[in-house]
């Protein structure tokens, strides 16, 4: 047998010693705003650098079929331990939208303040403005499948939602919570995906 490192030999900057541990913080958000390590940021960079798992290999299929309207889960959650991946995941996801011909929306729950919301940031991120979904009362079912349906094929990439979820949670809304609107526009953003052809949310869960 073989010697491990005869067969598996490490990319150059383990061997010069320049990987630094900041490389392993994948950062979806810092993806999308083109900053952070080359290693993520960049599609070219990134998928050299990514063994491509089973697992993820069929996760990114199911996508695609998905946003060519030959089936597929319309949502898809992932759930690991944390360092398990998730983050990883989207952003393979995010960088092969392009390949796929679709349009992308990020959101990420640590980088949002509670002055923003994820309906007024899909609009944004698909229109580029905010004109329909303003204010901090959730829009209905058939407003956001509207704005969806327009922008076919997409894919909505969620990550830690639940954080900002915490942070809503101190804002009040007439008699509600900024919280409670959002976890009702999840429900209202999940259910709806079944009824578009070319749209797929993959939402991130804490195990």
């Amino acid at each position: 047998m073989k010697a491990f490192h005869t067969i598996a030999v490490p990319h150059k900057d383990i061997l010069e010693g320049r990987l630094t541990m900041d490389v392993f913080a994948a950062d979806l958000w810092e993806v999308s705003k083109d900053r952070g390590p080359d290693e993520y940021k960049d599609a070219e960079t990134f998928f050299k650098k990514t063994y491509p798992t089973e697992g993820l290999e069929n996760l990114l299929s199911i996508v695609e079929r998905r946003l060519k309207g030959k089936g597929g889960d319309p949502v898809i959650q992932i759930q690991t331990p944390f360092g398990g991946g998730k983050t990883h995941a989207l952003i393979a996801m995010y960088h092969k939208v392009a390949e796929w011909n679709a349009k992308k929306v990020v959101v990420a729950g640590t980088a949002l303040s509670t002055e923003e919301t994820l309906w007024g940031l899909i609009e944004k991120q698909l229109t580029g403005k905010i004109k329909k979904f303003t204010g901090q009362v959730a829009p209905g079912k058939e407003a956001i499948r509207e704005l969806l349906c327009k922008n076919q094929p997409v894919l909505i990439l969620m990550d830690e939602v639940l954080q900002y979820v915490t942070k809503a949670a101190g804002v009040k809304v007439a008699e509600s919570t900024l919280a409670a609107q959002t976890m009702a526009f999840m429900q209202e953003l999940t259910e709806l995906m079944g009824t578009l052809e070319k749209a797929c949310l993959v939402v991130t869960l804490p195990s």
